[in-house]
């Protein structure tokens, strides 16, 4: 597990450089959004298909994002896990930084 844990805060950095322009973060921040409300409204409302809507948004968003703001392809197929996490970290970074307290 530590080991896992210390090849995390080596691969965070990685994951921020593939983020880096503000548009993709945007962008990804927003597929997540949607597909967190999408996945919610399928149980509640018990329309499935709904799911499979969810996933696409989740999935198209980002890759807009990659494609046309910043220039790379996703290594989510390389490090799946650490990609996943570390959209979760950074997704928690940007609810802070855009709905976070404003001393």
């Amino acid at each position: 597990m530590r080991a896992f844990i210390d090849g995390m805060r080596k691969f965070y950095p990685d994951y921020l450089r593939a983020h880096s322009n503000r548009h993709n973060r945007l962008l990804h921040f927003a597929g997540a959004t949607l597909f967190f409300l999408l996945l919610i409204a399928a149980f509640v409302t018990r329309i499935y298909w709904l799911i499979a809507v969810a996933v696409f948004v989740g999935y198209l968003l980002p890759g807009i994002g990659h494609y046309f703001f910043e220039h790379n392809k996703s290594f989510r197929a390389s490090r799946p896990v650490y990609c996943v996490l570390g959209a979760f970290r950074l997704y928690g970074e940007m609810w802070k930084k855009l709905f976070g307290s404003r001393q």
